[in-house]
């Protein structure tokens, strides 16, 4: 066993070992590892010196190995492929943490806001390959926790954490959203009121959006009669698309629902719910990241 805590084997040792045994001569090991001919026989005999034994005898200007040299050498080609490895992984790692850049974001940013955002960073950094991943807010502080994700787009409350920093981009309102060909499409003064009392589609309270509807429907005595609860707001927006009901959805589910054609009427803000950019504090941001992150700011001010 090589112990480099005491100095007895080091890369450098182990290069030139493994040059002499490959190219037999002192002279041609010597140049393969860029360095002299006297040089190199002076750090062979200082390696036997350490070792306690003669790795190699001289014949002829060839070197062959001694009985211990024929034990040890394998184990040196073994260490020496493994220092190797390690290299080029830590090479391809670092290069893929410049080239890749992993975003997390609830369905709904997924749809909506962050493709015209990636397709605006990608025009600065058009090498950087980009993995898209979605999942539920929870789901997502986690992978960002966890080193999964660079940037996560969340809908919920600015996290306060000391192992994650958070940016709110802007607030978020509820909308009405219904078919062109609805008796409420040319109102402009549609109310709460009126919506929450035709039995509309509703995000389900598990969801930061959902829940804060809910919240603001009670707050104001009004009846709470959802027709149809969904999980995402992308999901709201095809059932109203159907005809089968007026959907209350956040603003991001508004701006979905407006580029496939729907009415979206902003209806009230909602309460501490924002669209939230989150990443890990003990991770630098790449290049890339920060310009999506720009891109993000940007974007989420057409929401307003």
């Amino acid at each position: 066993m090589f112990s480099y805590k005491n100095h007895m084997i080091n890369r450098k040792d182990l290069a030139l070992l493994r040059a002499m045994y490959q190219y037999g001569t002192v002279t041609a090991a010597a140049t393969s590892v860029h360095m002299t001919q006297p040089a190199a026989s002076t750090l062979l005999r200082e390696i036997e010196t350490r070792l306690g034994f003669t790795l190699f005898s001289r014949e002829s200007r060839r070197l062959n190995l001694t009985h211990q040299g024929r034990t040890l050498i394998p184990e040196v080609l073994n260490a020496m492929a493994g220092i190797e490895a390690v290299e080029q992984l830590s090479v391809n790692l670092r290069q893929e943490a410049l080239t890749r850049l992993v975003v997390g974001a609830v369905p709904i940013a997924a749809y909506s806001l962050l493709p015209a955002a990636l397709a605006s960073m990608n025009r600065r950094h058009p090498k950087v390959n980009i993995t898209l991943r979605a999942g539920t807010a929870m789901e997502l502080v986690e992978m960002a926790t966890d080193h999964r994700i660079d940037l996560g787009l969340i809908i919920g409350e600015p996290i306060d954490g000391k192992r994650l920093n958070s940016e709110q981009l802007t607030t978020l309102y509820l909308y009405a959203v219904m078919r062109p060909d609805h008796l409420w499409a040319a109102r402009t003064d549609l109310t709460l009121h009126e919506v929450a009392g035709s039995a509309p589609i509703v995000l389900a309270s598990s969801l930061p959006a959902g829940r804060a509807t809910k919240d603001i429907i009670d707050a104001e005595n009004l009846p709470y009669r959802p027709i149809i609860e969904v999980a995402q707001s992308s999901a709201a927006c095809a059932l109203a698309a159907e005809g089968l009901g007026v959907a209350i959805v956040e603003s991001l589910g508004a701006h979905y629902a407006e580029k496939r054609g729907l009415i979206a009427h902003r209806l009230v803000p909602l309460n501490n719910v924002a669209l939230t950019l989150m990443w890990s504090t003990d991770r630098a941001m790449s290049a890339a990241a920060e310009t999506l992150k720009c891109c993000l700011k940007k974007s989420s001010v057409q929401l307003l």
